[in-house]
C-alpha cells in the first residue's frame, strides 16, 4: 500500500529507457514515454497491438508484455529492442520523400506533356499513373514495416535476393535452407512455403499470404500484428509515434488514390454518360426477353382469351410490363410500355390446334429508348433506339389476354 492509500499501486520499466515507473504516473520522468495504463492516457490503447497492455523490458531485452496489477499477468505479446530493424524514423523519412518526389514528377511531367494545360492533363492516363503511384508507395513501405517487424533492416527489403534471403532467414531458423530461395523451381516452390509460415507467424492468413504476398505483406506491416508475439521496438520511437507516421503515410496515398477516381470520372464523362444508355439498352433488351418467353408459355398452352373467335393475328398489350412480369429493378425506371404480335400458322386442315406454328413480334418503349415492331427472331441490343411512343396499330387487332390462374 503506498502513501496515499492505494494498493493496487505497481511500478513497471520503461520499455524506451529502462527507467522504474510507479503505474500512477502519466509519463516517465526521465524519458517522457506515456503511461497507457494511466486513466488519462487510456486513448493510446489503440497505437498498441492487439493484446499489449504495458512493457516489462528485462536486461536481455524480451519479456512478457503484461498488466501487474494484483500481480496478474493477463496480456501474451513480448516486447523488445530491435537491434536490427534500422530506424523506423529514417525508413519513414526516405519513403515519404521517394513517394512525394515521385508525385510532384508525375504531375509536373503530365503538365508539360498536355502543353501547360491543367485542364488537358486530367486524362486518364493521369488517373492511371497516380493510382499506380499510390499502390507502389503504399506497398514498398509496408513491405519495409514488415521487414521491422520481424527484426531486419527495412531496406533488406529494396535489394534483390537479398530481400528473399533475409525473409527465408527470418522465418526458417536452418540457415541452409536459405539457400534453396536461388535455386531454380524449386526455390519458387520453398519461397511459397516461406510466405505460408510468414503468415502463420504474424497470425494472418497463410493460405493467402502465400498466394498474394505482394497484398498480405504489406498489410501485415501496416496492421497491428506481431511477429511470433514479439513487438519490436526501434529504440526511438514509441508506439504511438510509429503509428503517427504509418498512419500519415497511408492517408497521404489513399487521397492519391481518391484523386486518381475523382480524375477518371472527369475525363470519361462521356464514356460514363453512354455506358448508363447502353445499360438502360441492356434493360429493355432483357425486358423483352421475359415478356416474349411467358407469352410462348401462354399462347402455346393456350392459356388465353381473345375479343374475337376468329383471327390468326393476336395481340396482347401491356401498359405497364411490371403488373404482369415483375421484372426486377423496375422501381427506378419509368414504366415500359410493349405489346406482343401472334401470327398463328394453322395445320394443313385449316383448323388450329396443338400442332399449330408460331410467329412472334414485340414492340416496346419506356418514353425514352425502345424498338419498333419486331420479329422476335431478329431482335439484337442494336435495335434499341429513342422510341418514345408504341404504334397504335395493336388497337384495331384483336385484343387478346391472359387467363388467370389458380
Amino acid at each position: 500500500m503506498n502513501e496515499n492509500g492505494n494498493s493496487n499501486e505497481y511500478t513497471f520499466v520503461c520499455p524506451r529507457c529502462g527507467n522504474d515507473v510507479k503505474s500512477s504516473s502519466r509519463y516517465c520522468m526521465k524519458c517522457g514515454y506515456l503511461n497507457p495504463n494511466h486513466p488519462d492516457n487510456k486513448q493510446m490503447e489503440k497505437f498498441m497491438p492487439t493484446g499489449m497492455q504495458s512493457y516489462s523490458v528485462s536486461e536481455a531485452g524480451v519479456n512478457t508484455a503484461f498488466q501487474a496489477n494484483n500481480n496478474e499477468v493477463r496480456g501474451s505479446i513480448e516486447t523488445a529492442f530491435g537491434s536490427h530493424m534500422g530506424s523506423f524514423t529514417l525508413c519513414f523519412i526516405v519513403n515519404f520523400i521517394c513517394w512525394f518526389a515521385l508525385l510532384i514528377a508525375l504531375l509536373v511531367s503530365f503538365y508539360y506533356v498536355a502543353g501547360q494545360n491543367i485542364y488537358m492533363m486530367l486524362s486518364s492516363e493521369l488517373s492511371y499513373a497516380l493510382l499506380g503511384t499510390a499502390l507502389f508507395s503504399m506497398m514498398q513501405y509496408g513491405t519495409e514495416l514488415a521487414y521491422m517487424k520481424m527484426n531486419k533492416r527495412w531496406w533488406y527489403s529494396l535489394i534483390p535476393f537479398l530481400n528473399l534471403y533475409h525473409l527465408s532467414d527470418a522465418i526458417n531458423e536452418k540457415k541452409l535452407l536459405n539457400f534453396l530461395i536461388f535455386v531454380p523451381v524449386i526455390g519458387q516452390i520453398y519461397l511459397l512455403t516461406v510466405y505460408y509460415k510468414m503468415g502463420k507467424d504474424f497470425k494472418a492468413n497463410g493460405f493467402l499470404t502465400m498466394l498474394f504476398p505482394f497484398i498480405m505483406i504489406p498489410m501485415i506491416g501496416f496492421g497491428s500484428n506481431a511477429f511470433r508475439g514479439v513487438c519490436y521496438l526501434s529504440g526511438r520511437d514509441s508506439l504511438e509515434q510509429e503509428y503517427g507516421k504509418k498512419k500519415f503515410f497511408l492517408v497521404t496515398c489513399v487521397i492519391a488514390i481518391i484523386s486518381s477516381i475523382v480524375v477518371f470520372i472527369y475525363a470519361n464523362t462521356v464514356n460514363i454518360s453512354q455506358g448508363a444508355d447502353r445499360l438502360s439498352s441492356y434493360y429493355l433488351y432483357f425486358a423483352s426477353q421475359r415478356v416474349i418467353r411467358r407469352t410462348k408459355l401462354k399462347v402455346e398452352g393456350h392459356v388465353y382469351e381473345c375479343d374475337h373467335v376468329e383471327g390468326d393475328t393476336l395481340y396482347f398489350y401491356f401498359q405497364d410490363l411490371d403488373d404482369y412480369f415483375s421484372i426486377p429493378f423496375y422501381v427506378y425506371r419509368n414504366p415500359i410500355q410493349a405489346y406482343v404480335k401472334v401470327v398463328v400458322h394453322s395445320g394443313e386442315d385449316g383448323v388450329f390446334n396443338t400442332f399449330n406454328k408460331y410467329d412472334y413480334y414485340i414492340s416496346m418503349t419506356d418514353r425514352e429508348y425502345g424498338y419498333e415492331e419486331i420479329n422476335v427472331l431478329d431482335l439484337k441490343i442494336d435495335d434499341i433506339k429513342e422510341y418514345t411512343e408504341l404504334d397504335k396499330s395493336y388497337e384495331a387487332g384483336n385484343q387478346c389476354y391472359f387467363k388467370r390462374t389458380a
